[in-house]
């Protein structure tokens, strides 16, 4: 069955110049066609669709192999990598089940760009916005879709332990990081988590954490929470909803807030905080018990829980596999209603 898709891509992308590709219309002009082959070969074949569409996924990552090598390794960014989106349209569209393909595509496009700003750019700001702060757009047709597809892409991740070598910077060299951790170069190399944090987008925030997105990113910058504190301050106590429920999720995530100013000893470190962020107690944004306190022995097993669930790659599906009552399942997955009273 490949042979039929290595016979269309290379018919197809013989009539297309270097760049073209480049944009969402001549993008979604092969999806239709590839779409059309993939119904064919199913009718005529009597396979599901989504069988076809495995094979088609695999000759795409074969075809765009095969344009690398001939180029001593080299991803000149053209419409042979391109082939690589198409694909994981095709993934998305068809509901590919097959996690070592799909993640086998990740693989690929993460060996040419290190990056997967185009997955989860759309899905943080829509699918125009990617085009002025990368330059292209995203091939999902709005937001929703975008989202529901970074969902996708994040189980099949997590369902084979995905990891990918990132150099943060020149002092500590290469680390593995789980994908959904991967920075996004177009936005400072920050982390998709620490991205939603600065669009305020709790929905995506949300999502980030349930699968498993460090709440501490190591990706060379400060600490979230403080950030976050910092931009509520800016508020001039005219809080922003959607920023203080960024909060809220993020907190239940973390045992405690974590003072800065060290090296001060413990007392000064306190009084710097109370100068600095004493209104944010004082209106209950945030509460003494989460900064200078014990935090309650419900919260501080669900951050265990979470902590050893995400180092073994196991957020949120082996929640479902603690024997606990439903309600506890809910609390550790944080789908529980967050308390809106500010």
């Amino acid at each position: 069955m490949e042979f039929v898709f290595d016979c269309f891509f290379e018919e197809t992308f013989d009539r297309l110049g270097r760049s073209g590709l480049r944009d969402r219309s001549s993008r979604r002009n092969v999806l239709d066609h590839l779409n059309a082959v993939i119904g064919g070969c199913s009718e005529g074949a009597d396979v599901l669709p989504e069988q076809i569409a495995r094979s088609a996924v695999s000759a795409a990552i074969s075809y765009h192999q095969m344009k690398k090598h001939g180029n001593h390794e080299i991803c000149l960014m053209g419409k042979f990598h391109n082939i690589l989106y198409i694909a994981l349209r095709t993934c998305w569209d068809y509901g590919v089940r097959d996690s070592e393909l799909v993640v086998q595509l990740l693989e690929e496009i993460y060996s040419c760009e290190k990056t997967f700003e185009r997955l989860f750019l759309g899905a943080l700001f829509g699918p125009s916005a990617p085009h002025f702060i990368a330059g292209w757009k995203s091939d999902f047709n709005n937001q929703e879709e975008n989202t529901k597809a970074v969902v996708y892409f994040l189980e099949h991740a997590t369902w084979l332990n995905f990891h990918l070598p990132f150099v943060i910077n020149n002092y500590e060299g290469e680390k593995l990081l789980r994908f959904i951790d991967i920075p996004i170069e177009s936005c400072g190399k920050s982390s998709p988590l620490r991205v939603a944090l600065q669009a305020t987008a709790p929905d995506i925030l949300l999502i980030l954490l349930r699968y498993g997105a460090e709440p501490l990113p190591n990706d060379g910058g400060s600490s979230p929470v403080l950030s976050l504190l910092d931009k509520l301050l800016d508020c001039d106590r005219k809080y922003v909803y959607q920023m203080v429920i960024c909060l809220k999720i993020l907190l239940k995530n973390i045992p405690i807030i974590e003072m800065p100013f060290k090296p001060y000893l413990y007392e000064e470190r306190k009084e710097r905080f109370l100068d600095k962020y004493g209104c944010l107690l004082l209106d209950k944004i945030i509460t003494k018990e989460q900064v200078f306190g014990v935090m309650s022995l419900k919260h501080l097993c669900r951050c265990r829980i979470r902590d050893l669930l995400r180092q073994n790659s196991q957020l949120p599906i082996g929640i479902d596999t603690l024997r606990l009552p439903k309600k506890l399942q809910r609390y550790i997955d944080l789908t529980e209603e967050i308390d809106k009273n500010f």
